[in-house]
């Protein structure tokens, strides 16, 4: 059996083990079924349940409280939402193919708290195997970032909060702009912390506003999104680095927030277009 948040997936065989990176009122994953075999899964867990489906099945069905027995075949590109406390169970046998899916949990509450009066008052209501572009890009989106060899927290985060946005199928009011002194506060807190992973809350917190009103207004006023500004922050750092120092790759890596010399490569290489060892050469 594995666990996967509040899901529990029985398999007949367990293959792969879902990726969890620990975030700030969430949880997400990216679930592999390494084989055809059938599996049964359930869930009634204190969170919100949502998840993007890439599964064809040659058989199976699913009930969740207050809906009808389903019986689908072809779950590809399909979203399902399940509230807190609402119970589902099910058996699959997956088509002989790579099926997988990505799931995300989060706590009501904590939303309550990010998104202030945008939240829905209303409990919201379960929908299984639907179809919404706009939603499926953001899932698709955290799911690359969970399936990433090292999560980035901070977009992980931001995109977790855009997806709790659409679910519930919030409009946000025109969003205000951060204060000079706000921008300079959040930008002194970045560069005083580039040798540390940087949350979202913590970003949100310096400028004194919850994570989603935060995200928004430094995107209105930097016209950036803040996981772009701090990586960009921390390739400037290392820039100076490698043309000012004699540090190695691996120390520098390290200085500017970076797990490991291979992670440090992928984002220098994504921002500046070269390898760290090139542009020092070059420099």
């Amino acid at each position: 059996m594995a666990s996967c948040g509040s899901l529990e997936i029985i398999f007949a065989d367990p293959t792969l083990a879902p990726r969890a990176p620990r975030l700030d009122g969430f949880s997400a994953e990216y679930v592999e079924l390494g084989s055809a075999d059938p599996y049964a899964f359930k869930n009634r867990g204190d969170r919100h349940y949502l998840a993007l489906h890439d599964i064809a099945l040659t058989d199976g069905e699913m009930t969740v409280d207050g809906m009808p027995t389903l019986r689908v075949r072809d779950l590809r590109d399909t979203i399902t939402f399940v509230p807190k406390g609402c119970g589902i169970d099910g058996w699959s046998e997956p088509e002989p193919r790579l099926n997988s899916f990505i799931a995300m949990y989060f706590d009501p509450e904590a939303i309550r708290e990010d998104l202030g009066t945008r939240y829905a008052e209303r409990d919201p209501t379960p929908f299984a195997y639907s179809r919404d572009p706009q939603l499926r890009a953001t899932l698709k989106k955290l799911g690359a970032l969970v399936r990433a060899p090292e999560v980035d927290k901070l977009h992980a985060e931001s995109v977790c909060l855009l997806a709790s946005l659409e679910v519930f199928g919030v409009m946000a009011d025109k969003q205000g702009r951060l204060s000079d002194r706000q921008v300079k506060m959040v930008t002194d807190f970045v560069e005083g912390h580039l040798h540390e992973a940087i949350g979202l809350g913590e970003l949100a917190g310096v400028a004194g506003l919850s994570r989603f009103h935060f995200s928004r207004a430094f995107k209105a006023t930097t016209g950036e999104n803040p996981h772009v500004f701090v990586q960009r922050q921390r390739i400037a750092r290392a820039v100076n680095l490698l043309t000012h120092s004699d540090l190695s790759i691996e120390a520098i890596a390290a200085s500017v927030g970076y797990r490991g010399a291979p992670q440090f490569r992928r984002a220098f290489h994504g921002v500046m277009g070269s390898s760290p060892l090139k542009y020092r050469l070059r420099h």
